[in-house]
């Protein structure tokens, strides 16, 4: 169980560049600046707010999974709220009050904790005999 969760919050920790590589080819494509250096920008910007994605994970997704699991009422709804609160109040508190970047913060986060489902499930189905 805690290698599989270790695992799922690794690949969660991939947001911030799939955000970041998101973000950057939209603008390198649409703006009428020099799309490398637009590109790059955005990804180390997102790659720089990756730490609201890791609080996210450790005060909100990974506690919030364990108590549901404990009582098992894993409901994934819930763990994907838990990560756009986590996300909205770590971004509010420590990175911007609002605008654009509070939003792509909080969508990171809702996107983190999708891939820490994604990361269990996939752990999941791994660990079953074959029928």
């Amino acid at each position: 169980m805690k290698h599989r969760l270790a695992k799922s919050v690794g690949l969660s920790l991939l947001s911030p560049v799939i955000i970041g590589s998101v973000l950057g080819v939209y603008y390198a494509l649409t703006l009428n600046t020099d799309p490398l250096t637009t590109f790059f920008q955005l990804l180390m910007s997102a790659i720089a707010n990756a730490h609201i994605v890791g609080l996210t994970m450790a005060a909100f997704v990974v506690p919030g999974y364990l108590l549901m699991y404990k009582y098992a009422k894993v409901n994934y709804s819930g763990v994907l709220t838990l990560g756009l609160l986590g996300g909205a109040i770590f971004s509010y508190l420590l990175s911007a009050t609002g605008g654009m970047v509070f939003l792509i913060n909080t969508a990171m986060s809702a996107l983190a904790a999708g891939l820490f489902l994604y990361g269990l499930r996939l752990g999941a189905i791994k660990q079953q005999p074959p029928q």
